[in-house]
């Protein structure tokens, strides 16, 4: 990416925006931009909109312009269909080595002969007894096109993350797992177990991806049912593989307008309450409620509190 001095002089000068992050959902055929202001505690979402995959770039600068964001700090969360995760052995080397020791790895792994960028997830526990880490595989052409989209529109490129860690933001810290199942229309449900902020367990559900098609009727003749074995599957897994404690709350963020009966469905089948997933001290100043926004970009925007959180306590320490 070339950058010009006078783009560059602009941005470096710019005064500080009022704004508090820009969260970016790319997903296959769409991009969805949300902006959050903090006002005390809460974080409202000021402003959320969805373009179309192809000119997204240039969307991206017009909603920047028109409402006033240059210079805000953005976090950008690529859906499941940009990248892979892969499960493999953690190297036994410094961490600062990490990442090169496992790139022979996973471009085996992959079988993909493009240059990729590759991150990785410490498992909270091991798994079996062996040192395993999760690792993230995304193409290099497309980061380097995102950042390329996000200087060209001013804004501030912070961090990019993954679908599955962007939803984990959504959940409050807490010591009790909490298993999420998060849903965009016509995607994959995104299962994850969280717990001290960690994620623990992360699955695909496929087969669920025309749940917004189905009635009331149609979701207890077999499509609730099969959600809640997947659901009962994970959580027994989580306690006798991971072999911790019992999962007691589910919350729910799915592509139906039958939530409370497949809430009910799922209820009557796992040990567990299950209720609407809504992130906390959040509100819309948009005309959609918030639980009807996009849950990856604002997950992704959530990502400077996180962010902040981790600086303090290191600072701490």
């Amino acid at each position: 990416m070339r950058i010009g001095w006078r783009s560059y002089l602009k941005q470096t000068f710019r005064k500080k925006s009022a704004y508090h992050a820009v969260g970016i959902a790319i997903s296959l055929d769409t991009v969805t931009f949300c902006a959050l202001r903090k006002q005390g505690d809460a974080l409202h979402v000021a402003h959320e909109e969805t373009v179309s995959f192809g000119q997204w770039g240039k969307s991206l600068v017009r909603w920047t312009e028109k409402h006033n964001l240059a210079g805000t700090p953005t976090y950008v969360a690529f859906s499941i269909h940009w990248y892979q995760i892969l499960q493999i052995d953690r190297p036994a080397v410094e961490e600062d080595e990490i990442i090169a020791a496992m790139s022979w790895s996973v471009k085996e792994l992959t079988g993909s002969e493009q240059d990729m960028v590759i991150d990785y997830i410490d498992l909270p526990v091991p798994l079996a007894g062996a040192a395993k880490v999760n690792v993230i595989a995304l193409p290099k052409k497309d980061v380097a096109e995102t950042c390329e989209k996000i200087f060209e529109s001013g804004l501030a490129m912070q961090q990019i993350t993954v679908e599955e860690l962007a939803t984990c933001d959504l959940v409050e810290t807490s010591s009790d797992a909490v298993l999420t199942l998060v849903q965009e229309a016509g995607e994959e449900i995104c299962l994850n177990i969280v717990k001290n902020g960690q994620l623990y367990l992360s699955r695909r559900l496929k087969g669920f991806e025309n749940l917004g098609s189905f009635s009331k009727d149609e979701l207890q003749m077999g499509i609730g049912e099969s959600l809640s074995v997947q659901v009962q599957r994970s959580m027994d897994f989580y306690e006798s593989q991971l072999r911790q404690g019992p999962v007691r709350r589910i919350q729910l963020r799915l592509d139906t307008q039958h939530i409370d009966a497949l809430s009910l469905q799922i209820n009557q089948v796992v040990n567990a309450d299950v209720e609407g997933l809504v992130p906390a001290n959040i509100v819309s100043d948009t005309q959609s409620p918030v639980h009807r926004l996009n849950y990856i970009s604002l997950g992704a925007a959530l990502g400077a509190d996180k962010a902040l959180v981790a600086e303090k306590t290191e600072a701490a320490a």
